[in-house]
């Protein structure tokens, strides 16, 4: 036996055996190694590094902040390396603005560079600045677990009680290895109130400033450094702290004519919860075993843990349980109870547990319909080939830093179907080699693999070829689809290497060599009688490709009068919702908590809730979703959030986007008056603000009013447009302002200074901190408060009979040998000015460093293309016919409902919403298919050295939109498509667009093989029709074994809400395009080169 090629020599190596089995069992130890410490998230990270600049400039206007602060400060922050966008948000007395960097951007070089462009220009800090702030924002600060600290016995453990403890476990959960941020939320936390009396102040000629004073200087104590006595060193040290409330009862704060003034003669003392700046609760539904008729209200702290990036989230939550199960028995009373609200470590393991269990039915199921036509024996051979492939790549996989979540199991679950091909084809060609009764077995083996060489290499090209571009998407969805990118063409490679050294040696020890008999006798009689007429007359041939090219026209315009809804992302199934309540401004915590109880116990009627935890005044734990949203910012007494869990979706009728639509109509009659409701759910990939998102910009010399007027009559609009909703917007209503106007004149007369009023009105409304009461016990120090006690703070009266007292020095009188202080009367504030009423002024956004108003809403059952290009076309329309929402199409959008925006504005769609992300994403997987097919040509044009015969491989990718669109039209037309008064459709996504790009890959392969079998048959001296139809009836048998096994490894990814749009893509397309492929490419093949001048 003579071997000449190299790749002949390897299979005629490997057929002697050792190299096939050490990579079968180093595969299979790769593989559990990797699968076993490669970490585990549901999810792939995007690494999108966030930094808030936070500003403040106490009394100035939101005018001049935008000008004097913001303006600025964005043109500084503009010039970092590596910023894509630039928000800002000015507001009375301070702004934020917001730096997102680029996807990917590394997140310690995006920090210090910000740090060093701030601190490099402090000499540009403007005066009204009082003091700034950077707070990096990053995805691993998103906890992975939120814990419910509750108590069914409120009487003995109130949210007061709950926080100590919380902040004890919090300390303890810290401890555990490869946690990050632990964080407590809600619950009134301990503080050593000072309640002091206006009146027993002025009766001993004290003031509250006076307290504060005494406080701040007398609670010291410090080193005074060492001091050598007797040749011994000794620690100096001068002061002392305040030890107990009952010490600090005792300082003395005045001496007024010689009699000291004790803190307990003006003031009283409360050693306890600090006034509620927040509410939490939890309740329960009746799913829930804690669930009870009437059970009295439940306060709730909140406890949340964040992992250290790269870590395990698996193995981080299992710790954090461990711990807390100990912590329970140790620590925590009988009536204190722990809820988990989050947990994306025990989410990440079931579904890799579950996809890893649909992973191997899918072998499974593949191994059996192998087994079906090649017998078991061909199956096994085909079914070692798998684990080998699997095991190489997941190792892969750990070595090059992914982690096993949706989207790697997802990539490896799509590859099934492609990496047995390689193996079945050849299995296939093998077996027909060792029917033949000349040669030895492994010089036919070799024999077998050296006709399908080339045909095998060009194939897997095609593949890596077109998945190698979704690399190379740009964006949030990049990263979320490089899994995609890299174990779809690594298993592919891995499984053309098996093909070649493994899958020969199995079959030369395990396939028995029979007679040689007429394999293709059978496939030739089917196959023959069908393609035969087609063949025999070229103008048949021609009016079957036309009926096919009209077939191809008519589905590709279906998602253009909108039978095919087309969406970026699809919606997920989770265990999780979200409801944030925004309040009037100005509306106060106590109505937004009475108000959010009434949403609970709206929400607990939908069957499918299990827990509710409410949030008031205070943000839940974020999610990467609010991360981008920037949700850890509505902390104010008009915000509430709740958070829902589900019960498991197993025992859900409907999936969480079928419950949002369920609870979007059960809260909207609770929504207006001021009041907006938003029902948010946990999105499959990248998060956006909103789904539909406007930005409304004018020109330089545009009044910021002229935009928000634009926004109003965009809301307008919004509004009346069928299946939107929750339509939202960044303008406010002016919330009422009270302020004290000093009276220069008298406060200088009595010596006091503007400031001494400012200080003395804070402290009596909002309270301050002089000092800490220094406890070792404590968790956290236990600040010393002074205020007014809230009875003592009801009316502007409370306020003015404030006392107040001049400065030494400030004012003077002439004596007899000079000027000497004034004395310093005690003065009521109310003498020294007056109260008057304002308006908040309305907050200004900038986004790029223009001044923006978003508009936000939501859809029901529609997507932001069909919405915007109905809009759009509305938009300072003449005809106002009216047109039902359902017969719209993109030739004929827009329902007739003229609206338009004022001069000089304009309204732009593609900027934070979901429709910017299609855009991109299309964008970047249209170029990416668009260069998969330029280099397929060329590669097939290099092997073929025909651009024709070349054309005639790829003719078959159109055909698969054949099949794609009519499939997804069929869907919508059964099941449940109608949900709470709202379309359910089936969605043409993201990742249906990924199938396609699949199947030009498996099409391309099919194609390329059968054109080398009728280049072979050719050779051997057959004429062109009857080199055809053998070609193609030796081919059909492994083309059907591959649509086969492509079909059943995707089947069970249908039941997945996010990948079924690429797994229906695949099959419809797989399904079309096999058929067509064995008729299209013969009768291309015979119309191009059935003529004389081509004949030879």
């Amino acid at each position: 036996m003579s071997v000449q090629h190299p790749l002949d020599r390897l299979v005629a190596t490997a057929l002697k055996g050792g190299v096939p089995l050490m990579i079968l069992l180093l595969s299979l130890l790769a593989g559990g190694l990797a699968l076993q410490l490669t970490p585990r998230e549901e999810e792939p990270q995007i690494v999108v590094p966030m930094v808030d600049v936070v500003v403040e400039a106490p009394g100035v206007s939101a005018r001049q902040v935008e000008r004097q602060v913001t303006e600025p400060l964005e043109k500084l922050l503009a010039q970092i390396p590596g910023v894509e966008h630039l928000y800002s948000t000015s507001r009375q007395g301070g702004a934020v603005a917001t730096l997102r960097f680029y996807v990917g951007e590394d997140r310690e070089a995006s920090i210090l560079n910000t740090y060093n462009k701030l601190y490099s220009n402090q000499d540009r800090v403007p005066p009204v600045v009082s003091r700034w702030q950077v707070r990096p924002v990053e995805v691993d600060d998103v906890p992975i677990l939120m814990l419910a600290l509750w108590s069914d016995e409120p009487h003995r453990y109130s949210d007061f009680e709950l926080r100590r403890m919380a902040d004890e476990v919090a300390t303890h959960l810290q401890g555990i290895a490869r946690t990050s941020l632990v964080d407590v939320v809600g619950g009134r936390p301990r503080t050593l109130q000072i309640r002091f009396d206006p009146e027993s102040l002025a009766a001993r000629k004290t003031t509250a400033l006076d307290l504060v004073s005494a406080l701040q200087l007398s609670n010291r104590l410090q080193q005074a450094g060492d001091w050598t006595l007797d040749n011994d060193s000794i620690l100096l040290e001068s002061g002392d702290f305040v030890r107990d409330p009952q010490s600090l009862a005792g300082l003395v704060v005045n001496v007024i004519d010689g009699t000291p003034v004790y803190l307990r003669d003006v003031a009283t003392l409360v050693d306890g919860p600090a006034e509620a700046q927040s509410y939490g609760w939890i309740d329960f539904a009746p799913g829930h075993p804690a669930y009870r008729p009437g059970a009295p209200y439940r306060p709730m702290v909140a406890i949340s843990v964040a992992k250290q990036r790269g870590s395990n989230a698996v193995g981080v939550a299992d710790a954090v349980h461990r711990r807390l199960a100990a912590l329970q028995a140790e620590l925590l009373p009988a009536g204190v109870h722990v809820e988990v609200l989050r947990d994306y470590g025990q989410t990440a393991d079931a579904k890799v547990d579950s996809l890893t269990s649909s992973l191997a039915f899918a072998v499974f199921t593949v191994v059996v319909f192998i087994g079906v036509f090649l017998g078991w024996r061909a199956a096994l051979v085909v079914g070692l080939a798998v684990p080998i492939c699997y095991g190489i790549t997941l190792a892969l996989d750990m070595a090059f830093g992914y982690t096993i979540n949706r989207v790697t199991l997802f990539a490896l679950i799509l590859a099934l179907g492609l990496l047995v091909d390689d193996p079945i084809t050849g299995i296939d060609n093998i077996e027909r080699y060792l029917r033949r009764a000349n040669g030895d077995p492994a010089g036919r083996i070799v024999a077998a693999m050296a006709e399908i060489r080339v045909p095998l290499l060009m194939s897997t090209l095609t593949i890596v070829l077109a998945f190698v571009p979704l690399a190379f998407i740009t964006g949030m969805m990049g990263p979320y689809m490089a899994p995609m990118a890299f174990n779809v063409p690594v298993s592919v490679t891995i499984s053309t290497l098996v093909a070649f050294l493994v899958t020969p040696w199995l079959a030369s020890r395990m396939l028995r060599p029979r007679p040689a008999v007429a394999v293709v006798d059978a496939s030739l009689g089917v196959y023959g009688r069908l393609l035969q007429p087609l063949l025999a007359s070229r103008r048949r041939a021609r009016w079957t490709l036309v009926v096919l090219l009209l077939l191809f026209v008519l589905t590709a315009l279906m998602p253009l009068y909108r039978l095919v809804p087309l969406k970026l992302l699809p919606y997920d199934n989770r265990n999780e919702v979200q409801v944030l309540l925004d309040m009037p401004e100005g509306a106060s915590l106590e109505q937004t908590a009475a108000v959010t109880e009434t949403l609970v116990q709206q929400v607990k009627r939908l069957p499918e809730v299990r827990a509710v935890g409410a949030f008031v005044g205070v943000p839940s734990p974020i999610d990467f979703n609010g991360m981008v949203r920037r949700y850890y910012q509505r902390q104010a007494p008009n915000l509430a959030e709740l958070r829902l869990t589900l019960v498991d979706k197993s025992r859900r009728r409907h999936q969480s986007h079928a419950v949002v639509l369920r609870l979007r109509q059960l809260l909207a009659p609770y929504d207006g008056s001021g009041r907006r409701i938003k029902v948010v759910e946990v999105p499959p990939g990248p998060p956006v603000l909103s789904t539909l998102v406007a930005e409304i910009y004018a020109g330089e010399l545009t009044a910021y009013s002229v935009q928000q007027e634009g926004a109003r009559q965009l809301m307008a609009r919004l509004e009346r447009e069928p299946q939107v909703v929750e339509v939202d917007s960044t303008l406010t209503a002016r919330q009422p302002r009270l302020r004290f106007v000093t009276d220069k004149q008298k406060a200088a007369l009595s010596g006091i200074a503007t400031e001494d009023v400012n200080q003395t009105l804070r402290l009596a409304n909002a309270g301050l901190v002089a000092s800490y009461l220094n406890l070792a016990r404590e968790a956290r120090p236990l600040p010393i408060e002074l205020r007014l006690a809230p009875e003592q703070r009801g009316s502007i009266n409370d306020f003015q009979r404030l006392q107040l007292k001049g400065r030494p020095g400030y004012a003077q009188l002439r004596g007899p040998t000079g000027l000497d202080s004034a004395p310093q009367p005690l003065v009521a504030l109310g003498e020294l000015g007056h109260f008057e009423t304002l308006v908040a002024d309305d907050p200004i956004h900038h986004k790029d460093l223009r001044p923006v108003v978003y508009v936000m809403a939501e859809l029901n059952g529609r997507t932001p293309a069909d919405v915007i290009a109905d809009i759009r076309a509305d938009q300072d329309r003449s005809d106002t016919t009216p047109l039902d929402w359902q017969a719209r199409t993109f030739f004929s959008p827009g329902g007739g409902d003229s609206w338009s925006l004022p001069a000089g504005t304009e309204a732009v769609w593609s900027g934070e919403g979901e429709w910017r992300i299609t855009l991109r994403v299309f964008r970047d997987m249209g170029l990416a298919f668009a260069f998969a097919l330029v280099a397929i040509f060329f590669v097939l044009r290099v092997q073929t050295g025909s651009a024709v015969l070349s054309l005639i491989i790829m003719s078959a990718i159109p055909l698969t939109v054949i099949g794609i669109m009519p499939g997804f039209w069929l869907l919508n037309q059964l099941g449940e498509r109608v949900i709470a008064e709202a379309p359910e459709p089936v969605l043409f996504t993201a990742t249906a667009m990924i199938g396609m790009i699949a199947l030009a890959g498996i099409v391309v392969r099919n194609s390329l093989i059968l054109v080398e079998f009728v280049g072979q048959a050719r050779a051997r001296g057959l004429v062109l029709r009857d080199a055809l139809i053998q070609a193609g009836a030796v081919r059909m048998r492994p083309v059907l074994l591959t649509a086969g096994t492509t079909l059943l490894g995707n089947l069970v990814i249908t039941l997945d809400p996010v990948f079924s749009g690429l797994a229906l893509a695949i099959i419809f397309g797989i399904v079309a395009s096999t058929l067509f492929t064995l008729l299209v490419i013969p009768i291309v093949y015979l119309l191009v080169f059935d003529r004389p001048e081509v004949a030879s």
